[in-house]
């Protein structure tokens, strides 16, 4: 016949007169051949053959003898037989592996033969490699293995199985065991219902021991069971304080994506720890408010959101404009209007803040409304020049109001023809002729700017100094920060700049024209020549 006992190729061993010890494989075979069902054991033989053959193998291996033994017999298998029978499994036909693998869960396989079984096989294995884990979690064993096992599909009657274990489970540990239980279920897929284990006696541990360290990102009903501690804390804090020193240290980075009403202690708590916290943290906290003041759904929403947002930590300007900003005008109230005076009233004055007191017009008192007055004063002489009507002085605006504007003043002017920009700087008054005699420099010296930008400084500047009526201050500082700039930039940067002066005056381009070939032609005299010039010209 094709089967038979497989004949062995080892060397005859000497003879010591004594009988021979029979090999491993005659052990199994003999017994079954001589027997009256002797048949079953040839087949047995020659079942065991085909799987050799079908691997293209001369001859059977241990393990194809015992799976067909499995199919043919019945038999059960040792738990020592179970790795070799598994690693056999993963090129098993696809026809015996179900009762092959019966035997083999039968057999009570250890952990490691459980778990490669469960990488190929769905269902039954692990089921079993589930119940070990869950076993050792119970028994105190070491924490749950993250990595998830590979997708497979769940029958219907496996994963109540699965439930039904994992829950049984966690009503019998104690609870700070219920984490590494929930973080084996996400490592098995097995989606596992708050409402399916003592998830109240767990949560009520977890609240008192905020220092646990535990991550629910890990756990399959993760949202459930951070409801469910934010609703316990909320109760808690009713009746003690030492709950909200757990909640501003420790549970506000886990809690602060569902603190969404500033009228809940708790959440208003969470709120201001965010907040405290800075960085993007505090940026996305104050942004999800902005767009919550935009439509106030209760009369006191905007005093109770700045209440929970800065209960920590003040605001700052920017945030006061965007969140203040936000409101309808008639839900500026003056709670609200009060906590922003407090902050502006340290912080130093800017375009933003000068923007929030517009905002607060109907509660200023009298130092703020001096300065609203100014900025108004200046900004309707700024929209008076864009609009290419005449302005006057703004000499009775601040110092700190003006330089508080000149971002916008500086885009205006430099965006107009140099000699309008030139007029409405002098008609403007010294105050501002002092700034610009230091902000146009920084302008052009600004590695970041904008060519037109730099070039427009530059020329708005030699229109200045070219003035009759710039003063010697005035021309001295132009003198000897246009000469720095000439000499440090190419003829085709000096060109540019006589382009934008021939949008002027044919007189200033010219004027430019002469004051390079003075500088060129006098090197080594620079300052005097250039003062020589500018003396001339007068």
């Amino acid at each position: 016949m094709s089967g038979g006992i497989p004949a062995e190729h080892s060397p005859e061993p000497p003879s010591t007169g004594e009988p021979p010890l029979a090999e491993p494989a005659g052990r199994r075979w003999v017994p079954r051949v001589l027997t009256p069902d002797s048949v079953e054991g040839v087949d047995v033989v020659e079942l065991a053959d085909e799987f050799a053959g079908a691997r293209g193998e001369p001859h059977a291996s241990p393990a194809d003898r015992l799976a067909a033994g499995v199919i043919v017999l019945g038999e059960s298998l040792e738990t020592g037989d179970c790795g070799l029978v598994a690693t056999w499994l993963r090129s098993a036909p696809a026809d015996v592996r179900g009762p092959v693998l019966s035997a083999v869960l039968a057999a009570g396989p250890p952990r490691e033969v459980l778990t490669d079984l469960a990488a190929e096989h769905a269902g039954r294995a692990r089921v079993a490699l589930l119940r070990c884990e869950v076993a050792e979690v119970v028994e105190g064993g070491a924490d749950a293995d993250l990595a998830p096992l590979t997708p497979h599909p769940w029958g219907a009657d496996e994963v109540e199985e699965a439930r039904t274990l994992l829950a049984e489970a966690a009503a019998a540990v104690s609870p700070d065991r219920v984490d590494p239980l929930l973080r084996t279920a996400t490592r098995f897929g097995v989606d596992l219902p708050s409402r399916r284990f003592a998830a109240e006696r767990f949560v009520d541990w977890w609240a008192s021991n905020p220092g646990s360290a535990l991550d629910p990102a890990l756990w399959p009903c993760a949202d459930e069971l951070v409801a469910l501690l934010r609703d316990t804390l909320n109760e808690r804090l009713k009746h003690s304080e030492v709950v909200l020193t757990a909640v501003t240290e420790h549970w506000w980075p886990l809690l602060r994506h569902i603190a969404t009403d500033p009228f809940e202690p708790l959440d208003a708590a969470i709120i201001s720890a965010a907040v405290r916290a800075n960085g993007d943290v505090r940026r996305e906290t104050v942004e999800k408010f902005v767009e919550r003041l935009r439509a106030p759904d209760l009369p006191d929403t905007p005093e109770a959101v700045l209440a929970a947002l800065f209960g920590a930590a003040p605001p700052t300007v920017d945030e006061l404009n965007r969140l203040i900003g936000a409101l309808p005008a008639t839900a500026v109230s003056e709670p609200v209007a009060q906590r922003a005076f407090a902050a502006l009233s340290k912080a130093k004055v800017t375009a933003r803040h000068l923007d929030v007191l517009r905002m607060l017009s109907h509660h200023l008192g009298p130092d703020q409304r001096e300065l609203w007055s100014q900025d108004g004063r200046f900004r309707s002489w700024l929209a008076s020049f864009c609009r290419g009507g005449e302005v006057g002085s703004v000499e009775d605006v601040s110092e700190r109001v003006l330089r508080a504007r000149m971002p916008e003043a500086l885009t205006a002017l430099l965006a107009a023809e140099p000699r309008s920009a030139a007029r409405a700087i002098g008609s403007a008054g010294q105050v501002l002729q002092r700034l610009m005699m230091r902000e146009l420099p920084a302008v052009w010296n600004d590695g970041q700017a904008e060519e037109w930008r730099g070039d427009r400084a530059v020329a708005l500047a030699f229109v200045l100094a070219w003035s009759d009526t710039a003063s010697a201050d005035a021309r001295t500082a132009y003198d000897r920060e246009l000469e720095r700039w000439v000499r440090r930039h190419r003829r085709a940067d000096h060109r540019r700049i006589s382009r934008v002066l021939r949008t002027s005056a044919a007189d200033h381009a010219a004027g430019w024209h002469e004051w390079l070939q003075e500088i060129v032609t006098n090197p080594a005299e620079a300052d005097r020549g250039v003062r020589r010039w500018w003396h001339r010209r007068r």
